[in-house]
């Protein structure tokens, strides 16, 4: 089999995987995005709509292992995955509908908790920014020993796309990759500040930070190591080197993700349903099918995800919109650069 080939079989039998594991992460009282009364989950109705639910999933992981072997065009099949999957979820929360109760709106604040700080602190977050400062002066202050051309892609067999080697260029290469490290930087930061909390003085509120700061930790981690192909490109290490780098980002991604998914949503399943909140304090009618979260009354940016784990945006509050503008803004810019 191809390496390319199974890479996506990789990747959609994990699409399988999770998508079949994901119902019972999410917290104990929201059942595929609805909230649901806590016992719900035990009722004959809950299984005959998990049951369909993993049937169209196993359907549409079949449909995208048989289009993977049937076209030229690899990515097909991991396409017909996640359209499988998000047609099984959205079918759920509709039946799941009918069931609803309503949301809890409690608010709580406890003052007696430290306050929540980045990982390592701003100056590991901004780590990656320096690195590729440094870089950026290395490569002005010995312009002749740079390459001719410098990849800038790298597909499964190496590099698949060169550019020639000139100063809008390499501004453009640092431009790119520094955004690529603030994006996760960022998201980290976002979600010590501004994400809502749920648990503050329940039993669960440790658990939930907990999983607030292992997020931001996985988040550095790859705002740090998404900086080194940069380095890779222009000062031209051996090619073992970057095949170690894949794989040290690829077990460090599973490993953070592996520990996020054993405690549930939140850190729901590392505290207990007894210690658990009430749902996630979100109204039930600001999720459109069950996936994207609108709410202008909302303060938040940053809500949990009702089904998955991790957060999501908070699409009815104006400064998500003037956030993704001041983040997608200079990805535009230094993408011209480089073409």
């Amino acid at each position: 089999m191809p390496t390319e080939t199974a890479v996506f079989m990789l990747v959609i039998l994990a699409i399988a995987g999770l998508g079949y594991a994901m119902p019972a992460l999410t917290r104990t009282d929201i059942f595929f995005a609805v909230s649901t009364a806590r016992e719900f989950r035990a009722t004959s109705d809950a299984r005959r709509i998990t049951l369909r639910y993993r049937v169209i999933l196993l359907c549409a992981t079949v449909a995208a292992i048989a289009a993977l072997f049937a076209t030229t065009f690899a990515p097909a099949g991991v396409l017909v995955s996640a359209v499988g999957y998000l047609w099984a979820i959205v079918d759920a929360h509709r039946r799941t509908l009918r069931f609803a109760v309503p949301a809890g709106s409690v608010r709580e604040a406890d003052l007696s908790q430290p306050r929540e700080e980045l990982p390592g602190g701003p100056a590991l977050a901004l780590a990656p920014l320096v690195s590729l400062a440094l870089l950026g002066l290395w490569a002005y202050r010995h312009w002749d020993r740079l390459p001719a051309r410098f990849p800038l892609d790298w597909g499964f067999k190496g590099p698949d796309r060169w550019v020639a080697t000139s100063t809008t260029t390499v501004v453009g290469l640092l431009a790119v990759y520094a955004m690529a490290s603030m994006l996760p930087a960022g998201a980290a930061w976002g979600i010590i500040e501004w994400s809502r909390r749920i648990s503050t003085s329940r039993g669960g509120s440790a658990s939930e930070r907990w999983f607030r700061r292992r997020i931001a930790q996985m988040l550095i981690v790859i705002g740090i190591l998404v900086t080194l192909p940069a380095w890779f490109a222009l000062l031209k290490p051996p090619a073992i080197i970057m095949g170690i780098w894949s794989v040290v980002f690829a077990v460090l991604v599973v490993a953070f993700t592996a520990s996020l998914l054993r405690a549930g949503q939140g850190g729901s399943r590392r505290a207990g349903p007894a210690a658990a909140a009430g749902g996630d304090r979100t109204p039930d009618a600001c999720w459109k099918w069950g996936l994207i979260y609108v709410n202008q009354a909302d303060p938040s940016i940053l809500v949990e995800k009702r089904f998955g784990v991790g957060y999501t945006l908070n699409f009815g509050n104006r400064w998500t919109w003037v956030l993704l503008a001041v983040v997608l803004a200079p990805v535009a810019v230094g993408a011209l650069l480089l073409r």
